[in-house]
């Protein structure tokens, strides 16, 4: 049980920080960390999918409206959409997704 959780954490902890990220990508992207720790479970689904960091990424960043309202309700939209990610060639990968 506690290897579960250590696991649980360690997961948690990396997707935090991938989405901790998505400044650097775009300014209006800018998340506090505790933002970040509740948006990670999102982001763990899309691995457990296979997707990989640079396709979260894609979707979350590319193609972001001009304004937004808040950057937590962005990333998560763009996360829960279509219930995760999409199954992405590397071809396609290059392209903005859209939800």
């Amino acid at each position: 049980m506690r290897a579960r959780r250590v696991s649980s954490l360690v997961g948690a902890t990396a997707a935090a920080r991938l989405l901790l990220t998505f400044g650097d990508y775009d300014r209006r992207l800018t998340l506090d960390a505790a933002e970040a720790l509740r948006l990670a479970p999102l982001v763990e689904a899309w691995w457990r999918r296979g997707a990989s960091n640079a396709e979260v990424r894609a979707a979350v960043t590319w193609g972001a409206p001009r304004s937004m309202r808040s950057a937590y309700d962005h990333i998560e939209a763009r996360l829960a959409a279509a219930g995760g990610p999409p199954r992405w060639t590397s071809q396609r990968a290059t392209r903005a997704w859209r939800p």
